[in-house]
């Protein structure tokens, strides 16, 4: 596959029915680089067109006329590569079909969300990770071993850090005189997430704290999400599961390149992303606490720390670098 100039069909989930609310997603990043950096894309949102194809526009009676619609999408552009988000419903008999209408198309796929949500679908993923021809993860690799039995080559399957866009991560929180808060959390209050919003809540009383996310009426999306992230000194990144070798929700990268000083746990080599000059790490809640009200009475310090974190979110996690590395992997 000649990398230059490339057609490539994005199978991703892009939402046309949220009206731009996650304006900022992996999906729409992924492209933009790809666009940055020379090549046609044609963005195909596969659930949208499984729900606009279905009677009563119900997704599920949509989805065996949206295979047909991609495979229709994939003849008239004649792409060089199907790239494939989190693509569920699009089904594995498809690709087989796609290979034997173009043997020299290129079939790759990303998986952005965490391992658990992925091992859901288990035996479909298996057969999936066999009929591409490359697949990316925001997760350690080598951890998949422990969970599926790979009759493909691990050195097919590749890390892809979560992405910025400079485009749209405009925010430089380190600027900013007078803060909206002081400190900022965004995320559903589930799990471990629970025991954080507590002891943020109960131990971090002399804060100015920001808490978002948990329902409908502190959801934040569009653009007041990036100005909410542009306009908090201080920021906690945390995942629904810490435990898992380089993974982390993408608003870890969402934080630091818009400008946060951004707090996240020691995850397994996660600091081989962002190191400790970059980033806060803690071990538990009581660190965290320790090193929220250091970096308060010591904010110069702290401003250093976010604008390195920023400058490595966008030196080496920008859509356009990751965007090349996926063509150029496939081209090994």
């Amino acid at each position: 596959m000649n990398s230059q100039k490339l057609h490539i069909v994005h199978c991703a989930t892009f939402s046309a029915n949220k009206f731009g609310m996650d304006y900022y997603s992996g999906n729409n990043k992924i492209s933009n680089g790809l666009i940055r950096n020379g090549h046609m894309v044609h963005d195909f949102s596969y659930r949208d067109v499984a729900r606009h194809q279905a009677p009563l526009r119900i997704k599920q009676f949509g989805i065996d006329k949206m295979n047909r619609r991609l495979i229709e999408t994939v003849q008239a552009i004649e792409p060089e590569l199907l790239l494939l988000g989190h693509s569920e419903l699009v089904h594995n008999e498809t690709l087989k079909k796609l290979r034997r209408l173009r043997p020299n198309m290129k079939i790759a796929m990303w998986w952005i969300d965490w391992l658990d949500s992925f091992l859901v679908n288990r035996n479909f993923f298996i057969e999936r990770i066999d009929l591409v021809d490359d697949f990316f993860l925001t997760t350690d690799p080598k951890a998949l071993k422990d969970f599926l039995p790979l009759e493909k080559p691990l050195e097919k399957i590749h890390f892809m850090p979560n992405i910025c866009d400079a485009s749209i991560d405009t925010g430089r929180a380190f600027d900013i005189e007078k803060p909206r808060h002081d400190l900022l959390f965004i995320g559903r209050k589930t799990g471990l997430r629970s025991d954080l919003i507590d002891f943020l809540r109960t131990q971090m009383t002399d804060t100015n704290l920001g808490i978002y996310g948990q329902d409908k009426k502190s959801l934040v999306q569009g653009q007041a999400y990036i100005d909410l992230l542009s306009n908090c000194k201080m920021a906690i990144n945390f995942s629904r599961n810490n435990d898992i070798p380089l993974y982390s929700s993408d608003r870890q990268v969402h934080l630091a390149a818009n400008g946060c000083l951004t707090f996240t746990p020691e995850t397994p080599d996660m600091k081989s992303l962002f190191s400790e000059d970059e980033m806060v790490y803690f071990a538990n809640f009581d660190e965290l606490k320790n090193k929220i009200l250091y970096y308060q009475a010591h904010p110069d310090e702290g401003r250093r720390i976010a604008q390195a974190g920023h400058k490595r979110a966008h030196r080496d996690y920008g859509c356009q670098k990751i965007a090349k590395n996926i063509t150029e992997t496939l081209n090994t």
